[in-house]
């Protein structure tokens, strides 16, 4: 199969992250990696220069390389089959705004070559890749400062069949009264932990940092366990009806994974579910690599 390159763009909350994808055999030109930090909430106009910054910086990278599609991973809501930002709360200032028509603008790359999908969708199918596509039913999920999960079949995001929740997304699936995310977000763990202790924290570092120091480790350790088992009773239903061969996890919480891991193995396993669990530190590489597939 003959080289065939494409950029593979991670535009999220704090950033813009995008390389250069050979097709070929979906592998990365590391040479190529480009990010600029950007806020979401910034103008249009302070967004579009920032992400023109880094497309023009990351294919001049590519050298005489042709670049022939652009896929690209952004935050729902979004028209993902015409291209045009959604959003009232993330990327406020695009709302309306054809972006497939802008990004064509700063590449050249033909609109018709510009395709996009969720960041949680290319996560999955980043993630199926990375791990040598054998598995025929994937969920793949990010936790963090939100809560992304997609179900790939045969490399395929899916977003109806058996065990696919509405638009293959759990963020909003009803769990206690409320919804999942309430549980297995960053701001889960920061109101815990301020109800345990007092202390106001951002984002799970600092608590791993005071357990490290020996400092609240009981009260953190507990606090992890209810975590686990928060997100595996969300997951076992879908891992159960999807017949998932692997649950892929990734997103900054990933980071402290040695925190809840076991716990979520050991409660599936004694729930009798056969999965085998993995996590993908490295997250914006494969939603680099899962939004490059769809050129492919």
């Amino acid at each position: 199969m003959k080289n065939q390159y494409v950029l593979g763009v991670d535009i999220g909350g704090s950033h813009i992250a995008c390389q250069v994808v050979d097709l070929a055999e979906f592998h990365t030109l590391e040479e190529t990696y480009t990010e600029v930090k950007v806020a979401e909430s910034e103008s249009a106009q302070h967004i579009l220069d920032a992400w023109n910054q880094a497309l023009k910086a990351c294919i001049e990278k590519a050298g005489n390389r042709a670049i022939e599609g652009i896929g690209v991973a952004i935050p729902s809501p979004f028209d993902f089959t015409a291209g045009i930002a959604m959003a009232d709360h993330k990327f406020a200032s695009l709302k309306g705004m054809n972006i497939r028509n802008e990004l064509s603008k700063i590449t050249g790359v033909d609109p018709l070559l510009i395709r996009f999908t969720n960041d949680a969708a290319a996560f999955g199918m980043g993630a199926w890749r990375v791990n040598g596509s054998g598995d025929s039913h994937l969920i793949g999920v990010t936790l963090g400062t939100g809560f992304g999960a997609c179900f790939i079949v045969d490399g395929c995001y899916a977003t109806y069949g058996p065990g696919v929740p509405i638009g293959g997304e759990l963020w909003n699936y009803p769990f206690r009264g409320q919804i999942a995310e309430d549980f297995v977000s960053t701001r889960w763990f920061e109101q815990r932990f301020a109800e345990v202790t007092g202390i106001k924290i951002t984002g799970v570092k600092p608590m791993v940092d005071y357990f490290h120091q020996g400092q609240y480790t009981v009260a953190i350790k507990a606090i992890f366990d209810q975590f686990a088992r928060s997100f595996a009773e969300i997951m076992l239903p879908f891992l159960v009806k999807f017949r998932a061969d692997m649950l892929v996890i990734g997103g900054g919480m990933v980071l402290s994974e040695e925190f809840f891991i076991p716990q979520i193995k050991q409660y599936l396993s004694e729930q009798g579910v056969n999965v085998t669990i993995c996590t993908q530190p490295d997250t914006t590489a494969s939603i680099i690599i899962g939004a490059a597939a769809l050129s492919a």
